[in-house]
């Protein structure tokens, strides 16, 4: 028998809400399509003091075929394509009322990105084997990552170590970099390792802990920006927990992850993620969530851009560096045919500076507020 997971053989009997965090050799090929619209609402008009106070409406559609080759292989296929269309921030200054307001490009932008993934998985007895590479393009990036990863299980079938590799290399040339004096071009380089130890502990449950340390280099600033200046070096580590509950009387099961993230920029996170499938007969799932998350702001966070600073000092006033939390409800409904599998989510995400554990002086007035729904189709040959 080649690798099983040693997570699928001891929780067969919850298969439908507890997934294997191990990989698996697939039993037969599964091809899946879906299609997602992201909103993202729109900025206070009494926020914004140049462009368009409208933000990003973005469609995702993906693809992703994973087919067995013989008895020891398998193949993974995943391509992705986004268009995206509206304004972003640009930069941020104080406002009459001492608070920071927002310079907005106008609502004329327009992007699309394009991706693709291939792996293939090697399974022996009590290990698997992962190479992957994953190319993606817009008409200014380009990103190129290679994977490689492995995971082995022990005797006892009840225990899996993984451990994991990559590396990518990134180029960006911003499209209107001569009319706002931006960088013609750029590069960064990004190299990380992961590893994680899953352990079943009983028939039920299972526990996942991993850690992770990333490290970046070159261009790290964002391009699009009036005045953004970060270091050039960036490392970054995280770890995490992941636990799994069937519950047999209930007929469903708890998933709680927890992941805390720290960084030398003087960022650190909290994230929980806590959802409930229910298995509503044999064919209809339903999946409640809810995430949680907060961080602090960077070292070098700015609320207002200062021009008075030397051009090579480290400030930013990007949104996504202050201190904020973010708070995100969503459903999704599952229905499960002998070939065919149809998923429908919502997810509503809000962000507020008052939510976070390490508050910034002002609230930011980029902070986000989306609304994500997807529709998926699998199917199994």
């Amino acid at each position: 028998m080649k690798h099983k997971s040693s997570t699928v053989a001891a929780l067969t009997g919850a298969a439908m809400s507890l997934p294997a965090f191990a990989a698996t050799q697939p039993a037969e090929s599964t091809i899946s399509v879906s299609l997602s619209q992201y909103h993202e609402a729109d900025i206070p008009s009494d926020k914004v003091v140049v462009g368009s106070n409208e933000r990003y409406d973005i469609e995702v559609g993906k693809f992703k075929l994973v087919t067995p080759i013989g008895a020891d292989w398998s193949l993974t296929v995943d391509t992705t394509r986004e268009t995206m269309s509206g304004a972003s921030p640009w930069g941020t200054l104080y406002g009459t009322t001492g608070e920071p307001n927002l310079i907005m490009s106008g609502a004329t932008i327009s992007e699309s990105r394009t991706s693709l993934a291939i792996s293939s998985t090697r399974y022996t007895d009590k290990a698997s084997y992962t190479l992957g590479v994953s190319k993606s393009e817009e008409n200014d990036y380009k990103a190129t990552s290679y994977q490689v990863s492995g995971e082995w299980d022990r005797e006892d079938k009840l225990s899996t170590f993984a451990l994991a590799f990559s590396y990518s290399s990134d180029e960006l040339s911003p499209t209107d970099a001569v009319l706002y004096g931006r960088v013609p071009e750029a590069n960064q380089r990004s190299r990380s390792i992961s590893g994680s130890w899953t352990q079943v502990l009983n028939k039920n449950a299972v526990l996942q802990s991993g850690i992770s340390l990333t490290k970046k280099d070159g261009y790290l600033s964002d391009p699009y920006k009036l005045l953004d200046v970060r270091p050039d070096e960036k490392t970054q580590w995280a770890v995490s927990l992941r636990y799994r509950h069937f519950y047999d009387n209930r007929n469903a099961a708890l998933h709680l992850d927890y992941r805390y993230y720290d960084d030398d920029w003087g960022i650190d996170s909290h994230t929980i993620d806590l959802s409930w499938h229910q298995n509503l007969g044999v064919r209809f799932q339903l999946v409640p969530r809810i995430r949680i998350y907060s961080q602090a702001e960077a070292s070098f966070f700015e609320a207002a851009d200062d021009y008075s600073l030397p051009r090579d000092q480290p400030q930013s006033s990007d949104y996504r560096l202050s201190g904020y939390g973010a708070l995100s409800v969503g459903l999704k409904a599952i229905y499960k045919l002998p070939a065919w599998t149809v998923s429908l989510s919502v997810d509503q995400y809000r962000s507020d500076e008052r939510f976070g554990h390490n508050q910034s002086q002002y609230e930011h007035p980029a902070l986000l507020d989306f609304t994500l729904t997807n529709l998926g189709l699998e199917y199994r040959f």
